[in-house]
């Protein structure tokens, strides 16, 4: 079994900017095998009326990570 999502992680603040990391987790699952990872996906910041992301490396579509994330 193969289980990927992503997860938003707990938010830190500097300054006025709220950053909240955005992690892909992958799970898998085979008879008496398990493995897990967590791969580093962005940051989404939120300053002022704004938010915005920064990504690690290209990500497909932005606007859905920016969904995941609603304060």
């Amino acid at each position: 079994m193969l289980n990927q999502e992503i997860k938003v992680g707990k938010p830190f603040k500097i300054d006025e900017r709220i950053f909240y990391p955005l992690v892909k987790v992958l799970q898998y699952k085979h008879r008496q095998m398990e493995y897990c990872s967590l791969t580093p996906m962005a940051l989404v910041v939120f300053e002022k009326d704004m938010k915005y992301l920064l990504p690690f490396e290209e990500i497909e579509c932005p606007e859905e990570l920016l969904n995941i994330v609603d304060p």
